[in-house]
């Protein structure tokens, strides 16, 4: 009830503060336009037919976030979750898991095909430039995975001096961590370069409850660009990067429970990749871009998971432990080549094919321990290791086309179209096992004895077209009115596919006929940049089918499933970003999302209960005034959710995290010769209100970080 009470209090103060410094606006310089590539294209953001929200540069470099994940947790539409860990971040768009929400870095994705929780942001925030997020289905324009949307994270490239240098050094009082960057570039006659690196270590986190072990992370990242202009119209290039990370995981209630140990250990999460590009401008009065692109990118991921029960009776007592390491690597080639066209002085198109090859190599062993005792006599022994291993590709080629044709009375017209093939195959999976089980009835022994414990080997071809269809009318100054339909579909991975997986205490099996999933999607919105306000609203509506659930595998015990296409989810809500710009000094602001989601299963059951909450908002008051020779800064704001409720069919059972609204305060200090240089403090989390973002683990208390940056 005191949340409840807070929010409610918070909340009305910041709605009155916001209502009383917009009443007195004064006219200050128009905000500057902001350029993204959303469309694939280079548009001004009032241009793109799409949601869009943009973290730009200067928001990154300000910003204390320890990962991609933190910098995106005040996107309206956009929710983060962590698996236990604080170094390990996932997103969901508009209510979809991170499955089905694509990952791209500079436009090429991070694929997964080996986890129950989808792709990672494996970056580091000091090597990205800004992160464009598309929020709605985008698989016309970037393919399968992209039913909630997009974040596509763009690096820095470059410089537009001969020499530039940036550097930071910081300290995040969430797990008293210390994390160093720096960055080095420029553009010297057309040779355009940049080497980038960081170091992040973070300890375990604090929270309102006192520390909570397993929860400490370290991560580091080295970048490097070159590409050289040949001419106005022609240029090539080249970028390699690494990111590794060293990441626990807990779960604050096996802590306390003295009779249950659990902990997850990642040892090794590494990304390495290397990209080649050539581009082409202006070619001719019609080919007005070409671009090539390829890259080699290897996903590699060592980890351990630990899981140990007691029970004690006065009839028995049992141990078991299951302590699984597994090691993944994905390998992905990928190129795509797209070409720009003007057809006229009404008519843009652009055309693309995309090649994706990933190749999955994972192993795992997995020692289980189970012993049972009634009084000194031995009733269970069970101790063996099995070794799995899995080897298969997915290959995925695309063609598609967009247009956009300007019609009378300020209406553009958006329309595209992308077809799919997709083969999925798995040549190898096998599973030996080693040790002994014992039962009054005998012992077995098992010595490198097959077991149906990894998957089945097999091969599938899937193939679909989308389409998508919007409008723009831009028919006031500085205002753009959209509405779209469009389609997305998402192709199951290897894992749901192929593969067997033990987690969470059952057993999944693949199935090789799942179809794709598939939705449909419509949006309107408004954008408007003036004087006084800046301002992005839309409202959606998303139809889901098909989607992939799971169900007890009959015949084979309560907690044996297999995946399969029963589910199907409604969702639809409203999203606000809403800047006011008093004078030059005052900016007060809002961003807020409430999003509804009903799941419906294949058994008729349907719930809002889905695990999204129904409001999330940042909302506050940035200030920007001259002081000795500098800038000063502050920005005094609220972070507000409702609670999430997930139910589960298999349980029959509703989990509950409570809602939160966090009070924060962020200030800094530009100086030095073209304010290059800055020294930003914040105070997170004033009131020390214990919440989280999942039942695993919660987030922090109250804390402070500060950070010193220079660029030259």
């Amino acid at each position: 009830m005191t949340s409840k009470i807070q929010t409610i209090k918070y909340s009305a103060a910041a709605a009155a503060l916001i209502a009383a410094f917009s009443s007195q606006a004064q006219e200050v310089q128009k905000a500057a336009e902001v350029t993204v590539t959303a469309g694939r294209i280079e548009q001004q953001l009032l241009d793109v037919p799409m949601s869009v929200s943009v973290l730009t540069q200067e928001e990154i470099r300000n910003s204390s976030a320890r990962n991609i994940g933190e910098l995106l947790s005040d996107v309206p539409g956009v929710e983060v979750t962590g698996d236990g860990s604080q170094g390990l971040k996932r997103v969901q768009i508009r209510g979809e898991d991170a499955f089905r929400s694509l990952i791209l870095i500079d436009g090429q994705r991070v694929s997964e095909h080996k986890s129950m929780s989808g792709p990672a942001l494996l970056i580091d925030p000091s090597s990205v430039e800004r992160i464009e997020v598309i929020k709605g289905p985008a698989s016309v324009l970037y393919g399968s995975d992209a039913i909630g949307g997009v974040i596509n994270i763009i690096t820095k490239k470059g410089g537009k001096k001969p020499f530039e240098a940036e550097a930071s050094v910081g300290w995040n009082g969430a797990g008293h961590g210390w994390e160093e960057s720096i960055s080095l570039g420029g553009d010297y006659k057309g040779l355009k370069y940049r080497l980038n690196a960081g170091y992040q270590s973070h300890g375990d986190i604090k929270t309102p409850l006192g520390y909570q072990n397993g929860t400490d992370f370290r991560q580091k990242n080295l970048g490097a660009f070159l590409s050289y202009d040949f001419n106005e119209h022609f240029t090539v290039g080249m970028s390699a990067d690494t990111f590794d990370s060293d990441i626990n995981s807990s779960s604050w209630d096996y802590e306390q429970d003295p009779d249950n140990e659990f902990f997850v250990r990642i040892p090794k999460w590494k990304r390495d990749k290397v990209a080649l590009f050539a581009e082409g401008k202006d070619l001719t009065s019609y080919l007005t871009r070409v671009r090539w692109d390829g890259f080699w990118q290897n996903n590699h991921k060592q980890m351990r998971n630990y899981v140990g029960a007691s029970v004690r009776t006065p009839m028995y007592n049992m141990n078991v432990v299951t302590d699984s390491v597994a090691n993944n690597k994905i390998r992905t080639l990928g190129t795509s080549l797209q070409a720009d066209w003007q057809l006229g002085d009404n008519n843009t198109l652009i055309t693309g094919y995309e090649f994706t090859q990933d190749t999955l190599k994972a192993s795992t062993d997995a020692a289980f321990t189970q012993k049972m005792k009634m009084g000194p006599m031995t009733m269970l022994d069970t101790d063996y290791v099995t070794n799995r291993y899995v080897e298969g590709k997915e290959i995925t080629n695309a063609v598609f086309a967009a247009m956009e044709t300007e019609l009378p009375m300020d209406f553009t017209m958006n329309y595209g179209v992308r077809y799919t093939f997709v083969n999925s195959k798995l040549t190898n999976a096998s599973a030996l096992r080693n040790g002994h089980r014992t039962t009054p009835a005998g012992t077995t022994n098992y010595v490198n004895t097959p077991v149906d414990d990894a998957g089945s080997v097999g091969s599938n071809n899937e193939s679909r077209p989308v389409f998508n269809l919007g409008f723009i009318w831009k028919g006031i100054e500085d205002t753009s009115i959209r509405a779209q339909w469009s389609q997305g579909f998402r192709v199951p991975n290897l894992q749901e596919k192929f593969l067997i997986n033990s987690m969470g205490g059952g057993t999944v099996y693949g199935n090789p006929n799942l179809k794709p999933e598939k939705s449909n999607n419509f949006e309107i919105g408004a954008r408007y940049s003036g004087t006084y306000v800046d301002a992005d609203f839309s409202v959606f509506y998303n139809l889901a089918d098909d989607y992939i659930s799971t169900e007890i595998l009959s015949g084979s015990g309560s907690d044996v499933y297999r995946y399969v296409n029963a589910d199907k989810a409604k969702t639809f809500g409203t999203e606000l970003s809403l800047n006011f710009k008093v004078n030059e000094y005052i900016n007060p602001y809002a961003f807020f999302s409430v999003i509804r989601r009903k799941t419906e299963w294949a058994n008729g059951v349907s719930t809002y209960d889905s695990g999204t909450p129904a409001f999330t908002a940042r909302y506050g008051l940035r200030t920007d005034v001259p002081l000795f020779n500098g800038r000063w800064t502050t920005d005094t704001y609220l972070r507000s959710s409702t609670a999430k409720k997930t139910y589960s069919v298999s349980s029959d059972e509703t989990t509950r995290i409570a809602g939160y609204t966090t009070f924060n305060f962020a200030t800094a200090y530009h100086f030095g010769p073209k304010k290059a240089y800055s020294a930003n403090f914040e105070v997170l989390n004033i009131t020390n209100q214990l919440y989280g973002y999942e039942t695993s683990i919660y987030e922090p208390g109250r804390r402070v970080n500060f950070k010193l940056s220079a660029k030259y």
